[in-house]
């Protein structure tokens, strides 16, 4: 995998030819482009629900401009990934929900990982005492990076999800 380096003053990350920065409404189109071309099998591994083709545009809104914030990764100029965090409603403790979700062809490369860890830095700094991620149990993918990356995560079964939470005094 290549070595990052920030580039500053816009605050994006470059990777081997790879970007990495805030994402904004100006994102939508080729968001929207990224998830046309994923499988249906990815779409619903990171929804869990069926999306639509182009993707309606109050989905692409709420990944553009959460309650949290959002990050996309370009190659190219196209959109190869997305990663956010919201903060979660009437959680006990001040709780950040992290989502993403990457191009078939830019997985196990490193990306999810990179982008995860930004958006769980970005909530911790902002206030969140913990980190809540909802993964099907199926999607095996997933699974191994947060229990890779986060192998202390508290997991708990919810139907067809497993929730895992990681506490702010995790290093990221």
């Amino acid at each position: 995998m290549n070595q990052t380096q920030v580039v500053e003053p816009v605050g994006g990350v470059r990777t081997g030819g790879l970007i990495l920065r805030r994402a904004g409404h100006a994102d939508a189109e080729s968001l929207s482009g990224m998830l046309c071309e994923l499988s249906d099998w990815s779409l619903y591994m990171r929804f869990q629900t069926a999306v639509g083709r182009p993707p309606r545009p109050t989905l692409l809104e709420g990944m553009l401009d959460p309650n949290g914030a959002a990050w996309v990764a370009e190659r190219d100029c196209e959109v190869v990934g997305h990663a956010m965090w919201a903060w979660v409603k009437g959680a006990t403790v001040p709780t950040a929900e992290l989502a993403l979700i990457i191009a078939e062809s830019e997985q196990r490369r490193g990306l999810g990982v990179r982008m995860a860890s930004e958006a769980a830095q970005h909530a911790l700094a902002a206030g969140a005492a913990q980190l809540l991620v909802m993964v099907s149990a199926m999607n095996d993918k997933v699974l191994r990076m947060v229990r890779h990356r986060w192998p202390t995560a508290t997991a708990e079964r919810d139907g067809s999800l497993i929730n895992f939470t990681i506490p702010s005094t995790y290093r990221f």
